[in-house]
């Protein structure tokens, strides 16, 4: 049987998608190279395989130069399909061997077993967790508070109250933005160089997730991940 070709209609509803990941490709390219202060990651996650896609590469290779990082994994991704039983359970077994895929050195994992997809009813838990975290010369690597998901907007919006009065620099990953062109001038976006052994690291680790569930599965915004985040020599932050 011939496989259908795409029509006319469905290619013209592609390009305006394929445009923004164009303009944001062609953006991130300018950035300055950045890298965190010395001292301690805290890598918040809202789902499990965030942490990765979004700071694998900051991940490995702040722990391979024996520097301390911390993940506080927010929710266990349970809702990216409610069908699927022992979702949860799948989902933090699939993490744990990412991270050690990526790292060769342990990398300290904290579960706070949140509601996916209801994470903004339980933000004083969080940041609660957060607070234990706290300490002298401690970077927050946290979500994009204007991300195309709820729960990445919700948990990235408390980050940045928390980073303010807790005076924490924090960095913000990425994983489905939305952009628009004055967002450059609004914002100071920045590249951390990956170099080719911390990108295959990043690939091994974003396979281990094999029930093939993206981070956010099942969002009703439709919004599709950031492309690249394993072919880039970086990994984009804003700061």
């Amino acid at each position: 049987m011939q496989s259908a070709l795409p029509s006319r209609d469905s290619e013209a509803a592609l390009r305006p998608a394929m445009a923004e990941v164009s303009h944001r490709a062609a953006m991130l390219a300018r950035c300055p190279d950045w890298s965190p202060d010395e001292g301690a990651l805290l890598v918040i996650a809202p789902h499990p395989n965030d942490e990765i896609l979004g700071a694998g590469g900051l991940i490995r290779t702040w722990a391979a130069g024996g520097r301390e990082v911390s993940v506080l994994s927010v929710s266990d991704g349970e809702a990216a399909d409610p069908g699927c039983e022992g979702l949860a359970n799948l989902r933090r077994e699939e993490m744990k061997e990412a991270l050690r895929k990526l790292c060769p050195t342990h990398v300290s994992v904290t579960r706070l077993g949140l509601p996916d997809g209801r994470i903004t009813e339980h933000l004083n838990r969080l940041r609660n967790a957060m607070l234990s975290f706290c300490r002298d010369r401690l970077t927050l690597i946290a979500p994009y508070e204007h991300d195309g998901h709820p729960d990445h907007r919700a948990v990235g919006a408390l980050c940045m109250d928390f980073g303010r009065s807790q005076n924490i620099p924090i960095a913000r990953y990425a994983i489905r933005p939305r952009l628009d062109p004055e967002t450059p001038s609004k914002e100071r976006w920045v590249k951390f160089p990956l170099s080719n052994e911390t990108r295959r690291a990043k690939a091994r680790a974003i396979r281990c997730f094999r029930s093939g569930i993206e981070p956010g599965a099942g969002d009703s915004t439709g919004s599709a991940p950031v492309g690249g985040q394993v072919e880039r020599a970086y990994e984009a932050f804003v700061l």
